[in-house]
């Protein structure tokens, strides 16, 4: 009897143990699910942020590589969930482990086995229930992938924003800008009328070339009559000189062009144009090597640091300069008191370089853009003249099938350097201070026919020339 009772302890304690292993068992796979659970359902809350963003990212990566093929989407699609699935492989180990677990229980109808089948049924809702959520996550990524997430901004690429207002500046420049305002050097006496309704692009791009006049000074004009203006001026203008292009380029002096390498592309356009003493040689890379037209203030003209008569600079392609004048004034006004008396300067240019074209903006063209920018613009802009920039751009749009700008807006690279040429950093020189440069960009970026892709990576703007749409009212 003694083997026989010494086997039943055995057993007894062999049940007793098991019963003991398959309660922490029981307890372990709980938390361990518990967690889980809540790791899933966190990854299902939070996560899709995650997750939108990995796909906003794919999205891009398709745009920058013009691939839209479905099939490749679907490779793409298959090759994602395939690494998703396999970084959930840690979860699914506790999951084939509790299968297994379920196979080894006794089956005998004892009170023992009864608490293991229970507690194993425990195990495996748990297994089933995280089998679920992590289904559900899959799914809701496979949804993601199909409806494409789409980011929270505008065509996925962050650009300049065409409702910018003086509230976005800093405090210096804000004073700055509201003391210009208030100053009113050129006896601004705005008499039109606040737009309450938004223009469409097409509408602006119709104001635009319908009531600014770009052009240049020809003998004859007002008091250029007399022998001496015979002699200097042209008798045509720039149009009539340099005659139509298909595509032009207006190259920005902004230090955000640095490290573009949008050099060839530049140089590719019919005409090129750039500023003041913005240099080619050292920087081809970056803003190209040809120049076609050069256009300069009256400082440039006028102020001997700048040596405008020595610089070869100043002798490459055609040269334009433009003069402030007062809101009212005509030309005979502002030739007696143009704000940098550069008229000398610019009659000793032409005797030392006669077969240099060179000629002079009519200023009458700079309040009329400053009126529409005013007029679609809800607060006080400053009362000074656009820069020479935005002269630039809708001077070629007279000349010019299309027009290319580039970094006028500012691309991936914006920085503070104001030029690419110096070192000389100020955020004015992006968002404006004398120059209502601010409001002028708001123009340029609603009127703008390419993508938010094109300014975002390189700083481009596509706009129209003039002569390739007409107006509703147009003659």
């Amino acid at each position: 009897m003694a083997p026989c009772t010494l086997g039943k302890s055995v057993k007894k304690v062999c049940i007793f143990a098991l019963v003991i292993i398959l309660c922490i068992y029981t307890s372990f796979y709980k938390e361990c699910f518990w967690k889980e659970d809540l790791l899933l359902n966190d990854r299902l809350d939070g996560g899709t942020l995650g997750v939108q963003y990995i796909l906003n990212q794919d999205n891009m990566q398709e745009a920058l590589n013009g691939e839209k093929n479905t099939s490749n989407d679907n490779a793409k699609q298959d090759s994602f969930l395939t690494h998703f699935e396999k970084a959930q492989s840690n979860s699914e180990v506790h999951f084939a482990d509790s299968r297994s677990s379920k196979a080894e229980v006794p089956t005998k109808e004892s009170s023992a086995s009864k608490n293991h089948l229970l507690a194993s049924e425990t195990i495996m809702d748990l297994a089933r229930r995280g089998q679920q959520v992590n289904k559900q996550l899959v799914t809701s990524i496979k949804t993601a992938k199909v409806t494409k997430i789409k980011p929270p901004f505008k065509n996925q690429w962050i650009a300049w924003n065409e409702d910018s207002s003086s509230s976005s500046l800093n405090r210096r420049l804000q004073t700055v800008k509201h003391n210009y305002v208030a100053m009113n050097k050129y006896a601004v006496n705005f008499t039109g009328r606040r737009r309450s309704k938004k223009l469409s692009s097409k509408e602006l791009l119709c104001e635009l070339k319908q009531r600014v006049e770009m052009a240049t000074i020809k003998f004859g004009d007002g008091p250029f009559t007399t022998t001496k203006w015979q002699r200097y001026l042209p008798t045509k203008n720039l149009s009539q000189e340099l005659g139509h292009f298909r595509t032009c380029a207006v190259v920005a002096s902004a230090g955000s062009i640095l490290k573009s390498s949008l050099g060839k592309e530049i140089d590719a356009h019919d005409a090129i144009v750039r500023f003041n003493g913005a240099p080619t040689i050292g920087f081809e890379s970056d803003v190209g090597s040809r120049t076609t037209i050069r256009i300069v203030n009256s400082q440039i003209v006028t102020m001997q640091e700048h040596k405008f008569h020595d610089n070869s600079l100043y002798k490459m392609g055609v040269l334009l300069v433009w003069d402030p004048a007062q809101y009212s004034a005509n030309l005979t006004e502002w030739s007696k008191h143009p704000e940098y008396d550069f008229f000398g300067s610019y009659t000793k240019y032409r005797e030392e370089n006669p077969g240099q074209p060179f000629y002079i903006i009519n200023p009458k063209a700079q309040w009329q853009i400053w009126n529409i920018m005013q007029e679609n613009t809800a607060e006080d802009i400053q009362r000074n003249p656009p820069s020479s920039g935005l002269i630039g751009i809708l001077l070629m749009m007279t000349i010019c099938d299309q027009v290319n700008v580039y970094e006028f807006l500012p691309s991936q690279r914006r920085t503070d350097l104001c030029h690419y040429f110096e070192n000389y950093q100020d955020q004015a020189c992006t968002v404006g201070a004398y120059h209502p440069l601010m409001f002028e960009k708001n123009l340029v970026k609603r009127i703008n026919q390419g993508s938010d892709r094109d300014i975002y990576l390189q700083g481009k703007v596509t706009l129209p020339g003039f002569g390739t749409f007409r107006c509703p009212n147009s003659k």
